[in-house]
């Protein structure tokens, strides 16, 4: 497991039910403060989410034609958005010769345009990737820079917001890496976690209870993914509120501390049984 929780790149995740009951309003916990055992399960829960796989797959790529360019990769890193450089960069420093080095200027170029063209890459970079994922150290790195990008704002917001469950954490940390990290993301993490509060007249740190608010979350955040205000993603955010309910889910049967055998439901009905990275 690699966690970093340094510096914080601001690019935006390019990812691919109705919220229920409150779940038990008493069962959330409220300490201590969501702590590092979960993370390889909840990096678990986005294999799943990404892959329909209860491991990181590494080794995937391809063109979903949703805008992102290439999506690649554990968390689907993108050549659109800017995250697949900033992977590729860290991986160009750790291995100077790598594989995939050649592509760090044209990378750089399709991110500052926000161009989804492949055909800048061709499909030797799709080859290059697959071996580039047989090398250790850029596995790693694909947690890492996923971890630093969006994991380490989902943290942050939680503590401000008083979160203190590792599922409330992951609820978090799959909005940022899907729907985005940043203040100015319009469906993003902040944007939702701001109207959850305003919804509700405080959030955790204030006293509303977690369970109660993280059910109200994934309720606006639904309401965010069936009419994204994010450009391009009217056709496909829909179509995956079924991470949010899977979520609310966990949270209904009690399932805050995100303990193996874990048990992804909505659409997904995968068990984590040994969560790895």
């Amino acid at each position: 497991m690699l966690v970093v929780l340094g510096a914080v790149l601001t690019v935006g995740g390019c990812t691919s039910g109705t919220a229920g009951k409150a779940g038990g309003t008493a069962g959330a916990p409220t300490a201590p403060a969501a702590g590092p055992a979960a993370i390889p399960t909840m990096d678990d829960i986005t294999a799943v989410f990404e892959n329909s796989a209860t491991v990181p797959q590494y080794a995937y790529i391809t063109d979903l034609h949703d805008g992102c360019g290439y999506t690649a990769g554990w968390i689907g890193f993108c050549s659109q958005s800017g995250d697949m450089l900033a992977l590729v960069k860290s991986y160009d420093a750790a291995a100077p010769h790598n594989v995939l080095a050649k592509y760090t200027t044209v990378l750089q170029r399709l991110a500052d345009s926000g161009s989804d063209d492949t055909g800048a890459l061709g499909e030797a970079f799709v080859r290059d990737w697959k071996k580039a994922a047989l090398d250790p150290a850029f596995r790693r790195l694909q947690i890492q820079v996923g971890h630093d990008t969006y994991l380490t704002p989902a943290m942050k917001l939680s503590a401000q917001e008083g979160v203190k469950s590792e599922l409330g954490l992951e609820d978090l940390f799959d909005t940022a890496l899907m729907m985005g990290p940043a203040p100015d993301d319009c469906d993003g993490m902040v944007k939702i976690a701001h109207e959850t509060d305003k919804t509700l007249g405080g959030n955790p740190a204030s006293g509303v209870k977690e369970a109660k608010w993280l059910a109200r979350y994934n309720t606006v955040r639904q309401k965010h993914m069936k009419h994204p205000c994010t450009p391009g993603r009217e056709n496909d955010w829909p179509q995956a509120v079924d991470r949010s309910q899977a979520l609310q889910e966990l949270a209904d049967r009690d399932e805050w501390d995100l303990k193996a055998p874990l048990t992804v439901g909505a659409d997904f009905k995968m068990t984590i049984s040994s969560p790895q990275d």
